[in-house]
């Protein structure tokens, strides 16, 4: 951590706070667990928020003429990493020598119809990472399905033919071959 991290915590902290407030400055009474559970909610939405308005950031940033390599550099990244989170046109198109290619950037809401896209064409993942999944060419057709870990019910069956594929936490995604 930087030294203005502490501080950076605090106020992130105090806003955290803040937000269990009511509408006329009185503070809710719920339960300690219920408190600390609407914490852990809140800082999920302020990541989603500061990483909506940090790729933002980005794209202006790039738009006003900075390179991806000094946006890149700026953020301790390469330019291509830079390039393929933040810009919305980036496309890999060419699979690595080795037999893998980077499907990605995608949403958690289109990452299933990209996945079964290109199961489809004969690629399965081999390592999912948020925003993107590392998929292994083996020319058999795949469909692939997520399911989280933190809803109840069972894991789908290797008597249907799924196999565990790879895990994202807190989703696992699982595979079986299409004919």
């Amino acid at each position: 951590m930087g030294a203005q991290d502490p501080q950076l915590a605090l106020e992130l902290s105090k806003l955290v706070g803040r937000l269990g407030e009511t509408a006329d400055g009185t503070t809710r009474e719920p339960s300690e667990a219920e408190r600390l559970l609407q914490s852990v909610s809140h800082f999920g939405d302020l990541a989603r928020v500061s990483s909506d308005l940090q790729a933002e950031a980005v794209r202006s940033a790039h738009e006003a003429g900075l390179s991806w390599a000094r946006i890149g550099k700026h953020l301790g990244i390469s330019r291509q990493a830079v390039q393929q989170r933040f810009d919305p046109s980036y496309h890999e198109d060419e699979s690595d020598a080795d037999g893998t290619r980077t499907l990605g950037p995608v949403s958690r809401v289109e990452e299933l119809d990209h996945l079964n896209a290109a199961g489809a064409e004969g690629w399965r993942p081999i390592r999912s990472l948020h925003g993107q999944h590392i998929m292994q060419r083996d020319r058999r057709h795949w469909e692939v399905r997520r399911v989280s870990v933190l809803t109840a019910g069972s894991m789908p069956s290797e008597n249907d033919g799924w196999r565990a594929a790879t895990t994202r936490f807190p989703d696992c995604f699982y595979i079986r071959e299409v004919n």
